[in-house]
C-alpha cells in the first residue's frame, strides 16, 4: 500500500512538473514570435497581416519604426496579392486589351496602396527596453476587402473590363478570401485582433 501511495506521488509530482515545463516553454517565445503568430492566424484566414519592428531610444520613436515598417510589408503582400490576381485573370480571359487591362490594375494598385498606407492599422504592440534601447513589435493588418473595393471603384472608368473581372475565377478566389476573413473575425477576433 505505501508503494501504491509512493507511486501515485512521484506521478502527481510529474505531471506537476510536466505542466511546469509546458507553461516554461510557452513564456520563452519572443514578443516576435507571439505577434508573427497572430499575423500567421489572420493571413491564415484570408486577412492581410504583417509584423514591424523597429529600435531606438525612445519607446514612441520604436513603436513609430515598427508601425511603418508593418505598413511597408503589407503594402508589399499587397503588390504581389494584385500582380497575382492580374496574372490570373490575364491568363483566364486571354491577353484582351493589354492597355486596358495594365489601366485597369494600375489604377486598382494605386487606390490599394493609399489604403493601406491609411488603413493598416496596429492590432498588437509590444515593446522591451534593455540597456537604454527599446524594440517593439506592431501587428499591422489590412481587411482583404481593401482590394476588392478598390477594383469596385474602377467599375465607372473601365465597366466592360471590370465586369469580366467580376465574373472570373481570380475576383471568385479574392471574394472568397473576403467572405473567409469576414467568419474568422466573427470567431477569433477578439483573441487574434484586439476587438
Amino acid at each position: 500500500m505505501k508503494r501504491m501511495a509512493g507511486v501515485a506521488v512521484c506521478a502527481a509530482a510529474l505531471v506537476m512538473a510536466a505542466g511546469c515545463a509546458k507553461t516554461k516553454i510557452q513564456s520563452e517565445k519572443s514578443p516576435f514570435d507571439i505577434i508573427q503568430e497572430k499575423a500567421n492566424a489572420i493571413t491564415a484566414a484570408g486577412g492581410l497581416a504583417a509584423v514591424g519592428v523597429g529600435t531606438s531610444k525612445t519607446v514612441h520613436l520604436a513603436l513609430d519604426k515598427a508601425k511603418t515598417r508593418g505598413r511597408t510589408e503589407v503594402a508589399q503582400i499587397m503588390e504581389t496579392k494584385v500582380e497575382s490576381l492580374k496574372k490570373d485573370f490575364s491568363e483566364e480571359v486571354g491577353t484582351a486589351d493589354g492597355s486596358e487591362l495594365n489601366e485597369l490594375f494600375s489604377a486598382a494598385s494605386k487606390q490599394i496602396a493609399s489604403q493601406v498606407l491609411r488603413g493598416a492599422v496596429p492590432k498588437d504592440l509590444k515593446y522591451d527596453t534593455k540597456d537604454g534601447m527599446t524594440t517593439a513589435w506592431a501587428l499591422m493588418v489590412v481587411e482583404p476587402s481593401v482590394i476588392a473595393d478598390a477594383f469596385a471603384n474602377q467599375a465607372n472608368t473601365q465597366r466592360h473590363l471590370y465586369t469580366r473581372f467580376r465574373a472570373s475565377q481570380a475576383f471568385a478566389d479574392l471574394d472568397a478570401e473576403v467572405k473567409k476573413f469576414e467568419e474568422f473575425k466573427q470567431k477569433d477576433a477578439g483573441m487574434v485582433l484586439g476587438q
